[in-house]
């Protein structure tokens, strides 16, 4: 089992088998579910963080307690890809999505924040259509939760159920993809084919709207040349 606590290190403007793989809590410095069941999605309306449990076939890392946390993993670390130099986050974090990549047929994008962003949590499994989840934490305990793939699967066929939002604000981009940008009761949403599978959801709590736009535009797609 592997332990990571470890600070990341860039700045400004994470194949295919039926295990999950999940991260928690590698820090994020500036750079603008295969598993069993109930293995720690967050649910794509709400930015609050649902680290994953224990099991057989998961690694429980520990959360990170900010920028100066060391690594104290066994063996050696993972070697991200050159794909992922742009995400924010540890080694371990980009090594996270470039195996997510590897597995999902869709696009995967990862995070580019600026300083003071962690990484809370992260998982993704490859069952029906495969799903991805990252959780970040910011100043002022703002959180920007990412959703990616079969983000309704498991909440009904519903999309006001599976992808709420309460009202529309207008278009905006999450990386290269042209989204929906909306409002929740207690944050922000940016939209990508909403309801599809596979679809992409970013929402945002204690976030401005021009911030929040922002860190959407610059999200990275992680397997642009696979």
């Amino acid at each position: 089992m592997r332990t990571v606590r470890r600070a990341a290190r860039r700045s400004l403007p994470i194949a295919a088998f039926v295990a999950a793989f999940a991260i928690v809590g590698c820090s994020a410095n500036t750079n603008p579910t295969g598993g069993p069941e109930g293995s720690g999605s967050v649910p794509p309306a709400s930015v609050a963080v649902t680290p994953a449990p224990s099991s057989p076939d998961v690694p429980t890392p520990t959360p990170d307690s900010g920028p100066t946390a060391t690594a104290t993993d066994e063996g050696p670390s993972p070697s991200p890809s050159d794909a992922t130099n742009g995400c924010s986050g540890s080694a371990e974090n980009r090594a996270f999505f470039d195996q997510a990549a590897t597995a999902m047929a869709w696009p995967v994008y990862c995070a580019v924040l600026p300083a003071g962003w962690f990484l809370e949590a992260g998982s993704f499994r490859v069952a029906n259509g495969g799903h991805l989840n990252v959780t970040y934490r910011g100043p002022g305990d703002a959180h920007l939760a990412i959703a990616e793939g079969n983000v309704c699967d498991g909440l009904g066929t519903d999309i006001e159920v599976c992808a709420p939002r309460d009202a529309v604000i207008g278009p905006a981009t999450l990386g290269d993809m042209a989204g929906e940008l909306g409002q929740l009761s207690n944050g922000l949403v940016l939209d990508v084919d909403r309801g599809a599978n596979p679809s992409w959801r970013v929402t945002g709590l204690g976030i401005s709207a021009a911030d929040f736009t922002l860190l959407c535009a610059a999200m990275v797609h992680v397997n642009a040349g696979g």
